[in-house]
């Protein structure tokens, strides 16, 4: 997984606005560059598919140095016992589900090329799954993390 570590102390966000904007981010990005990929281009799908991956991304900027990000991306020992137990079950949730999106992706690859399914062929398309990684990979830990404590959960005291 990829993190961010903040040099500063990091800003406080409510965990429902975490949640909001990692669900955001997580599902606007794959809308978006599917509208582009899929069927003929046109002006109208070029400004949605681009519209929903800015969305993506202004829905990810608030997440860095967040204090739900934090303790996904902060070195160990400046964590306390509660947010190492948090981060390992987040990091181990997000592992197992990073593995089961890739599973799937490598599954979809062999059926499509067998049934004749999209599958990317430019460089474009190339670019636009590997960015869908990447954000995939930078914001699931925080938006698991999100969903597994309560939504009194503050930690942006430290």
């Amino acid at each position: 997984m990829i993190y961010y570590r903040a040099l500063q102390r990091s800003r406080d966000l409510s965990i429902d606005a975490v949640r909001l904007l990692s669900a955001t981010s997580l599902a606007a990005y794959p809308a978006g560059a599917l509208l582009l990929a899929l069927g003929p281009p046109s002006l109208g799908r070029a400004v949605g598919g681009y519209g929903l991956i800015l969305l993506a991304l202004i829905a990810f900027a608030p997440l860095i140095g967040s204090s739900v990000q934090r303790i996904v991306g902060e070195d160990a020992k400046v964590l306390d016992e509660y947010e190492l137990r948090l981060r390992g079950r987040a990091l181990s949730v997000c592992y197992a589900a990073f593995t089961a999106l890739a599973l799937l992706l490598v599954a979809y690859a062999a059926i499509a090329s067998d049934r004749g399914l999209w599958l990317p062929a430019s460089y474009d398309q190339f670019s636009a799954v590997f960015w869908g990684i990447f954000l995939y990979a930078s914001v699931l830990p925080t938006a698991l993390l999100s969903w597994m404590v309560e939504r009194s959960f503050t930690c942006g005291s430290q």
